[in-house]
């Protein structure tokens, strides 16, 4: 089993260089490899990135301006002991590439066993790199279809980027893509989901998220009742009313009073709640048992 975590950095967005049209693919070169064995290794960090070119979007081994890139990797002890490998890619757009100034991702990847490999891991973190470039990419220059595609990649790490986007530029187009997400299988996804839909949802995205809340998490009903309060709408006030009168834990009981004050004091918006305090006991129950 692979685990990995990424940490992401990207800046700024598409600049203005006339009315030429933007490339529609990026060369990538290893301009250099910073490493523990700079022979061996750097060799297979080129191999390995040209490996993970097949599968890209938007970077090609020969085609389109050149995008240099710096790698970097080590082996680190992770403080439960466990050995990581980690991998930085760090990009230096040119002007001409019409992207931002900084495009780079991290992966740190650690396996079940205990142990790391540069021959068989370097490549796959490597592989995941380019996907997260290729991401960034498609979210600073794809349209709205692109990026939806990116909240349902199997890779949670993509999602919770794309998710990261859309709540940075406030993207309400994707906004059932996003509501969609609070029943995600991974609770990281979920919980990130919830709080994106109330930046970017409206009083309709309420009803999605009291189908099947994750109650029995008080980090997520924290957030949901937030974000409930955020979305507003009938649905929301049928299962915070619910919620202030049932919720066992007297912290959270105060969230969902507070939450439904909210909702309140602020111009009501249509919906109907003939349904709504129905639902919400039923996965109350549900959330519990999870």
């Amino acid at each position: 089993m692979v685990s990995l975590a990424l940490a992401l950095g990207f800046a700024g967005g598409c600049r203005d260089q006339g009315p030429a049209a933007p490339p529609d693919s990026y060369r990538l070169r290893v301009e250099r490899v910073v490493g523990p064995q700079r022979g061996t290794d750097g060799a297979l960090v080129r191999e390995g990135l040209d490996s993970a070119l097949s599968d890209s979007r938007w970077f090609r081994r020969d085609d389109g301006p050149e995008l240099a890139a710096e790698v970097r990797y080590a082996a680190l002890a992770a403080a439960d002991g466990v050995p990581v490998l980690r991998v930085e890619v760090d990009v230096d757009p040119p002007v001409e590439a019409r992207l931002a100034t900084e495009l780079s991702a991290t992966v740190e990847l650690a396996r079940a066993e205990g142990t790391i490999e540069m021959q068989r891991d370097l490549p796959v973190a490597l592989e995941r790199a380019v996907a997260v470039l290729d991401a960034h990419i498609t979210l600073a220059r794809g349209g709205a279809e692109h990026r939806a595609v990116l909240l349902a990649d199997p890779d949670e790490e993509i999602v919770l980027l794309g998710l990261d986007w859309v709540e940075a530029h406030r993207a309400r187009e994707l906004a059932d893509a996003v509501a969609a997400l609070a029943d995600h299988p991974s609770e990281r996804v979920a919980l990130r989901a919830v709080e994106c839909i109330g930046v970017v949802g409206g009083p309709e995205h309420a009803r999605i998220l009291v189908r099947r809340p994750r109650v029995g998490d008080a980090a997520h009903a924290n957030r949901l009742y937030e974000t409930l309060a955020n979305l507003g709408g009938d649905h929301a006030i049928g299962f915070l009313e619910f919620a202030a009168r049932n919720e066992e834990d007297p912290d959270l009981a105060k969230l969902a009073q507070r939450a439904l004050a909210r909702i309140r004091a602020a111009p009501l918006q249509g919906g109907d709640t003939r349904d709504a305090e129905a639902a919400a006991r039923g996965h109350r129950g549900a959330g519990e048992g999870t």
